[in-house]
């Protein structure tokens, strides 16, 4: 599966010993912190339906200081120091690439066309888990196995980026003991979660959408039969934004150059 390998390809030892026994914590841990706003899924019917499309979108790159860019000697230095080598760049645009997710994963419209509570703890630590799969995915399908460019690159993206963000918003919401064990868990529920999907999506295309419905409304709304319309929606959400990615160039996803879509309709009933 499309997780495990990437496991492999990040050698994140930890995440690859939790990873058996993730499924059954991941509801524990997202109840730990909070639930879901309730709402009708009816009226995002219409969301999600638009034609794929890249998702290309300019945000800029890293810039360096004026006073090293601007003179020869200051870009010698920079260049000394490696910041123009091909894995600083990776870097920076892992850094510009984690601004898009985390913009992606707070949009307050995306959590209440989901039925999300985005004031909750569970909700944006889901839909970042779940932006970071998709960028996973996309990476590793590059090729088999994954070019060193998508390994180096998903390896910052995840314990330079995500991981540390995670850790941050852990304060944040006011957990202050046992910090490490919660990050396990936390890291436990992300490595469960994308094997789930990696999963559902490996059924035959008029089954991947079921399967997928089936494996968020486990993972994301707690086996709750009564949000599966919502898990439907997230669902068809993820599968376009997969499409819309395989129709993005890998090199704007390695400089961050993407905006995930914004395909939300209301419609009054």
């Amino acid at each position: 599966m499309l997780a495990r390998e990437a496991l492999h390809a990040l050698q994140f030892p930890l995440a690859n010993a939790w990873l058996g026994a993730a499924a059954p914590c991941v509801c524990t841990a997202s109840r730990a912190f909070g639930s879901r706003q309730q709402d009708s899924a009816g009226i995002y019917e219409d969301s999600f339906r638009s034609k794929p499309h890249s998702l290309h979108f300019a945000r800029g790159e890293v810039q360096y200081p004026q006073q090293l860019e601007g003179n020869i000697l200051g870009r010698a230095f920079l260049t000394a120091i490696g910041a123009y080598s091909r894995k600083q760049r990776l870097r920076n645009g892992a850094s510009v690439l984690y601004r898009a997710i985390t913009e992606a994963a707070e949009r307050p419209e995306l959590h209440a066309a989901l039925g999300l509570d985005g004031s909750k703890f569970t909700s944006s630590h889901s839909l970042l888990s779940l932006h970071m799969w998709l960028i996973i995915r996309r990476l590793v399908q590059e090729g088999t196995p994954p070019p060193k460019d998508a390994k180096v690159f998903n390896q910052m993206l995840y314990a330079d980026y995500f991981f540390k963000d995670v850790e941050r918003r852990v304060y944040a919401y006011g957990v202050t003991i046992h910090v490490s064990k919660w990050m396990k868990r936390l890291e436990q529920v992300f490595f469960g979660g994308c094997e789930a999907y990696d999963a559902a999506l490996q059924q035959p295309e008029a089954e991947q959408t079921a399967a997928l419905t089936g494996a968020l409304l486990r993972n994301v709304y707690e086996g709750d039969e009564a949000q599966r319309p919502w898990a439907l929606l997230l669902a068809r959400y993820l599968l376009r934004e997969q499409q819309c990615l395989s129709m993005t160039d890998t090199e704007d996803i390695y400089t961050g150059q993407i905006r995930f879509s914004t395909d939300i309709k209301i419609t009054k009933r």
